[in-house]
């Protein structure tokens, strides 16, 4: 038998991933930050948006008073307002990363979910097609 070569492989970590923090927008006008997220901002936060509204940044303001809630729910339709009017399609997620004193979130490419390919459709007799396009033409079915 061959001796193997370790470094042909290629080898991933798998140790757990840490969370991820992030801000999600919905359609519903909101805009809430997840519990990884919570936990690691400060007790009183501003938040500020770029004019393309791609990026969010949150930094620790103790002079505003706004305390984020426990549920991480921001309930400012301004927020939201200058995102929709940014041209961004809700609903909206942004990944955020610490840099500096100040976190930044990015936002994040919409992903389609793939729709199940549909179950073939069920064929009618040829004659009962006949009798629907009938009653359609007859104004007797809706």
């Amino acid at each position: 038998m061959d001796r193997i070569n370790l470094e042909e492989f290629v080898w991933f970590d798998l140790s757990p991933k840490p969370p991820e923090m992030v801000i999600n927008v919905s359609e519903t006008g909101g805009f809430t930050f997840n519990r990884p997220a919570r936990e690691a901002l400060p007790p009183n936060i501003k938040i500020g948006i770029l004019p393309d509204g791609k990026t969010v940044c949150v930094m620790e303001d103790p002079a505003s008073g706004y305390t984020l809630p426990k549920s991480g729910a921001v309930t400012r339709p301004e927020l939201i307002k200058h995102i929709v009017s940014a041209g961004i399609i809700l609903p909206a997620r942004y990944i955020m990363r610490r840099e500096g004193g100040v976190w930044i979130a990015e936002l994040q490419t919409p992903t389609m979910k793939r729709r199940p390919p549909a179950k073939n459709p069920r064929k009618i007799s040829k004659s009962a097609e006949e009798s629907i396009l009938k009653e359609l033409r007859d104004g007797k079915r809706r």
